[in-house]
């Protein structure tokens, strides 16, 4: 092997590992993830008035039909697994010099703003869904309904960005030759 090979390869490896270290660790923390969402989306049926809702760890809370009432967001319903795909596709495209490191950055920003967006709104469909139509009517009708639909064209909008934001730099610049 030549050193160009030897350092193709070693680049490789390097984005190779990091985005499994990374996709670990969104797996492994994914509870950690799960809290900071469920505070964020109390926050904000709080500040849109849906309803006096707080967070106790990685579930959201608010009274309804003099009870308190809620939903835990798991595993499932959590960006951190969401955000691997695009983790993994920047670092294998930094790794084989398809992608500078900052368009990765920008690009996975990109992904997990949008991410974060999408399940703030479908965690909040299911508050309102639930205030709308009772607990289980409603947290039937928000989840499995409401929210894959909100999730489908969110997931589909993300894929679509991030592939633009990745495409564009990945276009080869003019070819000079050497005569």
């Amino acid at each position: 092997m030549n050193r160009m090979t030897i350092a193709t390869w070693m680049r490789v490896a390097v984005g190779g590992a990091f985005a499994l270290v990374v996709a670990a660790a969104l797996v492994w923390r994914w509870h950690e993830v799960a809290t900071v969402e469920a505070w964020l989306n109390a926050r904000l049926v709080r500040m849109l008035g849906v309803a006096e809702t707080s967070s106790i760890g990685a579930a959201v809370v608010f009274p309804l039909e003099q009870r308190w009432v809620g939903f835990v967001v798991s595993t499932g319903c959590s960006v951190a697994v969401l955000l691997i795909p695009p983790v993994v596709l920047a670092s294998l495209f930094v790794a084989f010099g398809r992608l500078r490191p900052l368009r990765a950055v920008l690009s996975v920003g990109a992904a997990l703003v949008l991410l974060v967006v999408i399940n703030q709104a479908r965690l909040a469909a299911v508050v309102v869904s639930m205030q709308t139509w009772g607990f289980e009517e409603g947290y039937r009708r928000s989840h499995v309904l409401i929210g894959s639909a909100i999730t489908m064209v969110g997931l589909i909008a993300v894929a679509i960005v991030f592939a633009v934001l990745v495409g564009r730099a990945s276009r080869p610049g003019p070819v000079a030759h050497a005569c």
